[in-house]
């Protein structure tokens, strides 16, 4: 890692110092747990590896899937230090472990085609066209039913539901389907392979993501998971993730 990126990464961690009591660093390796909504894998990954270059003795781990799935984990007692969730309900029924979340990001849903496509609108999608969406109960399909159902152009259904916008994206770069309905942040993640067309009402398309330390995190003093959060929420964490196509909420 160059000087300077781990110059801005430590002053993000004396920032996050100067908002905890003093606490004494155990020798060995510690490790932060994170549940982080599938979309942000690509962002995430990138900076955990950052931070851990930066301080060798952390783990970031980091387990990736559908912010309504991780909810229902976390509500079943899976440990987890902070939890990114790509809309409000998610968060909110994890309430009781994650009491003070943040609004983080703003996400967008749009049709999502190869670069070659000939579909070059949204009633593109009627028609001999086989495309897919996510879920109606996760965040990624929330967004897209709203969406189609205010733009009221598209006609035809979709050939799956899938479990995880993950799940949707892999699908489609893998050529199984014409289009999908995910997030745009896939697509600038996929500049040569893909091409996003928006839906008319980008409102009713998007989804706000919501940031939270758990609260045994914040009773312990966990220096380490407010550390990485702080980092999360950091002036060099919001540029990289804007820069990844998602709008910045705080």
């Amino acid at each position: 890692m160059k000087i300077a990126r781990i110059g801005a990464l430590c002053a993000a961690v004396v920032a996050a110092g100067s908002l905890l009591s003093p606490v004494a660093h155990a020798d060995g390796t510690q490790t932060v747990t994170v549940f982080a909504a599938s979309s942000l894998t690509k962002a995430y990954t990138s900076l955990a590896q950052k931070f851990e270059s930066a301080f060798p003795a952390v783990t970031i781990k980091i387990s990736y899937g559908s912010s309504t799935t991780l909810a229902t984990q976390i509500n079943s007692g899976a440990p987890a230090d902070i939890f990114a969730s790509a809309d409000i309900p998610d968060m909110s029924a994890v309430a009781s472990t994650f009491p003070a979340p943040l609004n983080y990001l703003v996400n967008q849903v749009v049709i999502a085609v190869p670069k070659s496509s000939h579909i070059m609108s949204e009633s593109g999608l009627n028609g001999s066209v086989a495309w897919l969406q996510c879920g109606h109960t996760v965040p990624c399909g929330i967004a897209a039913d709203a969406a189609l159902k205010s733009d009221g152009i598209v006609t035809s259904s979709p050939v799956s539901l899938e479990s995880s916008d993950a799940n949707a994206l892999a699908k489609l770069l893998a050529g199984s389907v014409d289009a999908a309905l995910v997030y745009k942040t896939d697509v600038i993640a996929n500049p040569t392979k893909l091409r996003a067309i928006p839906f008319k009402d980008v409102a009713a398309a998007s989804t706000q993501y919501e940031l939270a330390l758990s609260n045994s995190s914040v009773t312990t003093k966990n220096h380490w998971a407010h550390t990485f959060f702080t980092y999360l929420n950091s002036h060099d964490a919001r540029k990289f993730l804007a820069a990844s196509g998602f709008v910045l909420s705080n």
